[in-house]
Formats: structure tokens, C-alpha cells, sequence
């Protein structure tokens, strides 16, 4: 790992030689950063995708969102399938773990999902609904919407329930 002195004069050299686009990630990253230092509950990627959730009082449904800024974006202008897949992952994941008690947590064991339309626009909206809850899988539903309201994606997700281990001594 570089010293600071050295990622300090990386991180310069890069900022000066970066157009508004490129300066606009580097922004949402370091905003990313700085969430992710205040809220530890959250995670890196969540931070730094500056995912924003909503879980209902039954938790049974959740509404998570996610910029369409370029850092989320491929080669064509619109956004990367993995970067879609990854925020059905999270809303999800952030609901079945909603649904365990405390001593408990939740890992995807599959998801699928079925790209509709572009993703394009300012924000993408993911809605996501249980619809099974056992005593060792959960099945949840997520859909993702541009700003417009066009449906961009549909998923299913299987989550597996896990007892956690009593930290060691």
C-alpha cells in the first residue's frame, strides 16, 4: 500500500487532469467514502453506489435507489447489468435480513434476472417484495424502474437463513 504523501499526489494528479464528468465520480465517490466512515452499518459498494433504502413496518416490502451517474455506466451510456444486478442483490439482501431475528443473518443462494429495458435516466428505483419465508429460505421479489417509470428489470432471489456463531473469547 502507497503512503498517503503518494496517494495524495495520485489523487491530484488525477483530479487535474479530469473532465466534469470524471470529477463528478470522483465527487460521488468521496461522498460515498465519507457516508460509509458515518454510517458503518452500511457497506463500501452501498456507499459508494450511494444506495438510499426504505424498509415498510411489516417488512415485507422495500424500495431502494440508486443515481444512474456514469460511474454505473458502460461503454454504451447506459447502465452496466452487474451494477442493476447488484442493487436487486442489495434490496433484497437488505429485506431478507430485515425478516431474521437478532442472532441471524441472510446469503443469497441464487438470483435471476431478466433486463427489459435500457436503464437510463437520473435514478432507478428497486421495489422488492417477500414472497415466501420458511425456517431456512427466504424468496423475494425485486423490480427495478428508470425515473420515467419504465420497467427495467425483474428478479427473483432465493436467501438462505443462517444462525450466527457466538463471537469467540
Amino acid at each position: 500500500m502507497s503512503d498517503i504523501s503518494d496517494l495524495i499526489k495520485d489523487f491530484q494528479e488525477l483530479a487535474e487532469l479530469a473532465d466534469t464528468t470524471e470529477l463528478s465520480i470522483l465527487s460521488g465517490m468521496i461522498s460515498g467514502l465519507k457516508a460509509r466512515k458515518n454510517q458503518s452499518k452500511y457497506s463500501y459498494i452501498s456507499s459508494l453506489l450511494q444506495l438510499h433504502k426504505n424498509v415498510n413496518t411489516e417488512e415485507t416490502t422495500i424500495t431502494m435507489t440508486m443515481p444512474n451517474t456514469p460511474l454505473v455506466h458502460n461503454e454504451l451510456n447506459i447502465t452496466h447489468g452487474g451494477m442493476i444486478a447488484t442493487l436487486i442483490d442489495t434490496a433484497m439482501g437488505t429485506l431478507a435480513s430485515s425478516t431474521v431475528p437478532t442472532g441471524y443473518a441472510t446469503v443469497t443462494t441464487d438470483i435471476q434476472v431478466r433486463y427489459v429495458k435500457p436503464a437510463i435516466g437520473d435514478l432507478l428505483t428497486c421495489t422488492c417484495e417477500l414472497i415466501h419465508k420458511g425456517s431456512k429460505t427466504i424468496i423475494i421479489e425485486g423490480k427495478v424502474h428508470r425515473d420515467d417509470g419504465e420497467l427495467c428489470a425483474v428478479s427473483t432471489g432465493n436467501f438462505f437463513i443462517l444462525k450466527m456463531k457466538e463471537a469467540s473469547k
